[in-house]
């Protein structure tokens, strides 16, 4: 019971502190599990299994450094995946897409919400939520403006896209389960989960597509009758010379993601820091420069890559101390019998929702392993659970408060986040509903 209670307080004061921005989420993953199981250690019997005190406080620092080794590789990909992205975003590898895309929208309000989809999912390919709405918002924004078009709706698209194109294997959320499921024994690398989700992300791009068709003819009138022309500052366009540095790029691009659909057991990292290396060669000329585009990154490709290791401490001492195992028991405990095997597909359904009250690494790292635990002592599949939570709180994202790009989002739109949660949640969650029940339709959740 006391294993129970110190978990429960533990992930408690580290949602506390997050929310209020009291620490790092590095500092949070590692200081307070330590803390907890070695006071544990110290001040209780609850290791007493393993042997004196100072075998079970190597235990502890055993589990923490078990856990540091799952997320490692992880860290990597995404350090070397975001610098690589960072590089083809600064040579303006997806600039003629979204300058195709604005030019063709018109005056027309369906076209416009479906460019709108289109350039976010083009901007979420870096696996950067932050990039997508820096591409997206400040290009389609004068002209929702001008229109008089709505600004909430604009944003439901974006998050629509962001959510369902988010399962990248270079992505964060990806690769957080990937190491979640390899604490359970189940190895699945981003590329193979990837490979699972992608027809459901290909249904939920239809899905929101009939979301802006719908949002479109709402406004169509309203734009219509609008005498505006559209005037949107865009990069300029490429000349011959830019046009084959495109072209190089975007064959390095093409190459990078086949070779990670071609061979799934390859380490994704590996890929990518091979890819990274040949888009710094073939786009800088010297060292000096090269050095420059990866300190440019380096804010938010270290300070992930970084909360990605502290995670892996928590992940390691949550599971191994038997806090999952405790946890689980009390969810075993209070929830009805007949739910608990569909436990995962329902958090999955209200992900948006559920998602709300959780960091991404807190509930990739807290919630998921819990549930996980509950439902494989009844012989569900981790996997297939995993999914299902991953695919509900991807959905949601632009609506988590608990998410800095959020706010992001909202400060680059001129919105309220209480409107935009109020107005956008009962999308999102329709769409991860339906996501989920083709999910189990198909056999993968």
């Amino acid at each position: 019971m006391i294993l129970s209670i110190v978990a429960f307080i533990m992930i408690a004061a580290i949602i506390i502190c997050l929310l209020k921005n009291k620490t790092s989420p590095v500092v949070a993953f590692i200081i307070f599990p330590l803390v907890a199981t070695i006071g544990l250690a110290i001040f209780t019997n609850t290791f007493g299994n393993i042997g004196s005190k100072g075998e079970q406080l190597n235990a502890i620092f055993t589990w923490a450094t078990d856990g540091v080794k799952l997320t490692m590789n992880n860290a990597v990909l995404f350090l070397f995946s975001i610098t690589y992205f960072g590089i083809m975003n600064e040579k303006g590898l997806f600039d003629p897409i979204i300058n195709f895309l604005v030019k063709r929208s018109g005056k027309n309000a369906v076209l416009i919400y479906i460019s709108t989809a289109l350039i976010a999912l083009v901007g979420q390919l870096d696996g950067a939520t932050a990039t997508t709405y820096l591409v997206t918002i400040p290009v389609m924004l004068p002209i929702y403006k001008r229109f008089k078009m709505s600004i909430l709706q604009m944003l439901a698209i974006i998050g629509g896209i962001t959510g369902v194109w988010n399962m990248l294997p270079w992505g964060g959320t990806i690769i957080r389960t990937s190491s979640v499921l390899e604490g359970f024994g189940v190895i699945a690398t981003p590329q193979e989960l990837w490979k699972e989700v992608l027809p459901l992300q290909i249904i939920g791009t239809l899905l929101v597509i009939i979301m802006a068709v719908y949002f479109g003819k709402r406004d169509n009138k309203r734009a219509a009758d609008s005498n505006e022309s559209i005037e949107v500052e865009t990069k300029k366009e490429v000349n011959d010379f830019k046009l084959f540095s495109w072209i190089k790029n975007l064959a390095l691009t093409v190459i990078t993601i086949g070779l990670m659909i071609k061979f799934p057991k390859t380490p994704s990292y590996f890929i990518f820091l091979v890819a990274t290396g040949m888009a710094l060669l073939l786009n800088f000329k010297d060292g000096k420069d090269q050095l420059k585009m990866m300190e440019k990154n380096a804010s938010v490709a270290f300070g992930t890559a970084g909360t990605f290791l502290a995670a892996g401490v928590f992940l390691g001492i949550f599971k191994e101390s038997g806090m999952t195992k405790s946890l689980a028991d009390i969810l075993i405990y209070i929830f009805p019998t007949f739910l608990l095997p569909q436990i995962g597909r329902v958090l999955g359904a209200m992900g948006s929702a559920v998602g709300i009250a959780f960091s991404s690494d807190l509930y990739y790292y807290s919630l998921v392993p819990v549930v996980i635990e509950t439902v494989q002592k009844l012989g569900v599949s981790p996997k297939s659970i995993a999914l299902a939570m991953l695919i509900g709180q991807n959905v949601g994202s632009i609506v988590n408060p608990c998410i800095p790009t959020t706010f992001l989002a909202v400060g680059l739109a001129g919105v309220e986040l209480k409107d935009h949660i109020k107005f956008t949640l009962k999308y999102l969650l329709l769409i991860s509903a339906i996501l989920i029940v083709i999910g189990i339709f198909i056999g993968l959740l």
